[in-house]
């Protein structure tokens, strides 16, 4: 699997920690699936904090620390991990 990208959407250049690989391989999610809510989001990245925001897509959401300790430039997707949709309040 691929682990660095280039000119990323909203974010630059992007490293996918050791952590993150595990994970991937853990909820089984695939590699398309994953570049998919990488590099295509839908909407705007969410902010956790001053340091990370949350990019989701197709039940997958990725934790990225857009201000690593290690400044190599890089972004890093610290986590990633399957998500279940809200509910909709209805009228």
């Amino acid at each position: 699997m691929q682990f660095y990208y280039e000119n990323v959407k909203g974010l630059g250049s992007v490293v996918v920690s050791h952590h993150a690989l595990k994970r991937i391989e853990e909820e089984g999610i695939s590699e398309e699936l994953f570049k998919k809510v990488l590099l295509t989001p839908i909407g705007s990245d969410t902010p956790d904090s001053l340091d990370i925001v949350w990019r989701e897509r197709n039940g997958i959401r990725l934790v990225i620390n857009i201000d690593p300790d290690v400044n190599s430039g890089a972004k890093v997707v610290k986590t990633v991990y399957r998500i279940q949709a809200q509910a909709k309040a209805r009228r």
